[in-house]
């Protein structure tokens, strides 16, 4: 880990439409994602979704902080696909495709339960940081305001989005100051020891701002106010209606081809294919851990 690298889980600025929309189009899209996404398992589905979260993702311009997020989501995707592969998370009987050496095998149903699964994760994941890195924290708070939702629920969610960069933050600066006093300032040698200060930090961080709380009178019945004013327009109006459109369509559609689109028993995979994807994805993740490892023998 270098201390100069950290997973952006907050605002990119821009000016694009999806950072101009308002939030609550934003959560609409969100919500419709993960109702889809886990309404099905079939490649096909799950595959369209995350091309048109690809497309969401150009038009947003924020393709540097998305990858960041993905690269560190990937591996685990493939490692998903190979451990699926030759121990399918489906119930018996399984349609061995490829004999393996010591009784183990590669099987028909794993190699669709581990892309499915990656590529739920993909899907979501690239919806979900859409709406992070597109939205202002504060207008996320406002506007779950709202429309009701409970004050204490709405400050405790959007002040976990705002605390985990101020966390990788501070990671940093402890990191940087190890490094400038001759100790090793990368690598997770580095990052152990710089765990105390941080956490001592944000045990502090968290008195302050209960203080805060309670001198601004946290918790009071009343109108809550706030310094960000965000605004309805008829454009967001459309873009929500076009994403509950979207999910009830899509979600009616799933539902009436169900049937059909389960290809756990009839997906026609080679032994040429099969070994590629599950070889290939057992090389990615270990190419990631030999970085990894080399990077800490570095530090």
């Amino acid at each position: 880990m270098h201390s100069g690298v950290s997973i952006p889980i907050t605002l990119i600025p821009g000016n694009s439409i999806i950072h101009r929309a308002n939030p609550l189009s934003k959560m609409i899209w969100v919500v419709g994602y993960l109702i889809l996404a886990f309404f099905t398992r079939n490649p096909l589905v799950l595959g369209v979704l995350t091309i048109i979260g690809l497309l969401l993702v150009q038009v947003a311009h924020i393709w540097r902080g998305f990858l960041l997020v993905l690269r560190v989501l990937l591996p685990i995707g493939l490692m998903l696909i190979v451990l699926q592969s030759i121990a399918p998370a489906f119930p018996r009987p399984w349609f061995t495709v490829v004999k393996l050496v010591g009784g183990l095998a590669i099987y028909r149903e794993g190699i669709y339960s581990g892309l499915s699964l990656l590529l739920r994760i993909t899907s979501v994941t690239t919806i979900a940081m859409l709406l992070i890195q597109t939205t202002h924290p504060s207008d996320l708070f406002t506007s779950l305001q709202k429309i009701g939702m409970p004050y204490v629920l709405n400050f405790i969610f959007t002040m976990t989005l705002q605390l985990i960069p101020i966390l990788q933050q501070e990671f940093g600066i402890v990191l940087n100051a190890q490094k400038s006093r001759g100790l090793k300032g990368t690598g997770f040698g580095a990052v152990l020891p710089s765990m105390v200060p941080v956490f001592v930090g944000a045990i502090e961080r968290v008195q302050q701002l209960s203080i805060s709380l309670e001198s601004r009178a946290f918790g009071s019945q009343g109108i809550k106010t706030s310094y960000r004013d965000v605004a309805v327009t008829p454009k967001d109006y459309v873009i929500g209606a076009l994403g509950a459109i979207f999910t009830i369509a899509g979600a009616v559609w799933i539902g009436f081809n169900a049937s059909a689109l389960d290809w756990s028993r009839t997906l026609v995979v080679s032994p040429i294919v099969a070994l590629i994807l599950v070889l290939g994805s057992f090389l990615g993740f270990f190419i990631f851990i030999a970085v990894v490892v080399r990077a800490i023998l570095q530090a």
